[in-house]
């Protein structure tokens, strides 16, 4: 018997696209997955998880159609989600070239939030955004949610813009994300669960994979890993 989903997802993806742009990702090494990769090879993310898991939408890059595949379905479910849109915003430095293709497709002005100030004490929002149009917040994979919150901060603190929600490819809709960001509207074209059915169909976990990854995704920072 198949064991349960890490999770559904409901509300967060955009069914249209969930499992396509996870079987993307799969195919151009963007998500990776690998239970047998010894410890000091674990990916560390952003947050300071380690993991034996992770995804690097850079690498979408080297595949041109299936970044105009990925733009496209990011478009399409940011005018969706969010018909009122006012403006972009990216988040440093991932998040940028996605905010970037997103704002021309969307014909909307575009910003972005410095991971750091340019001097100490700097502002953290470039462009210089006016007025206090809704604002998008893009991002490329969004896990624990605390760098999208650092930037929604900055943008609270520095502009006068109102976020309207935040958008990105991918996003693990961990419970520190759903407390982090529960404020506002979160989307993704795909999150945890697409990633680990295609991971599973592409051979690179089996059942019980699927359900250690799952125990993990239930609490990433406190899950022991076995061994």
């Amino acid at each position: 018997m198949r064991p349960p989903r890490a999770g559904s997802g409901a509300g967060l993806v955009d069914p249209r696209y969930a499992q396509r742009v996870a079987e993307c990702l799969l195919t151009c090494g963007a998500f990776t997955v690998d239970l047998s990769l010894a410890r000091e090879r674990w990916f560390r993310w952003k947050s300071g998880i380690t993991a034996p898991l992770g995804c690097d939408c850079r690498r979408v890059n080297a595949f041109p159609a299936v970044r105009a595949l990925i733009d496209d379905a990011l478009a399409d479910a940011v005018r969706q989600a969010f018909p009122d849109a006012g403006y972009v915003v990216g988040v440093a430095q991932a998040g940028l070239p996605w905010a970037t293709t997103l704002a021309g497709r969307l014909g909307l002005p575009l910003a972005y939030v410095r991971a750091q100030p340019r001097a100490p004490g700097g502002p953290l929002v470039e462009c210089a955004p006016r007025g206090a149009g809704p604002a998008i917040v893009v991002d490329d994979v969004v896990a624990s949610g605390e760098t999208t919150r650092r930037a929604i901060d900055a943008i609270s603190a520095e502009t006068h813009l109102a976020v309207a929600g935040v958008a990105s490819i991918a996003n693990w809709d961990f419970p520190e994300m759903r407390a982090a960001l529960g404020r506002w509207p979160v989307r993704a074209l795909t999150s945890y669960p697409h990633l680990l059915d295609g991971a599973r169909a592409a051979g690179l976990i089996d059942d019980a994979g699927v359900a250690q990854l799952s125990q993990f995704y239930a609490d990433p920072r406190r899950y022991a890993w076995p061994g």
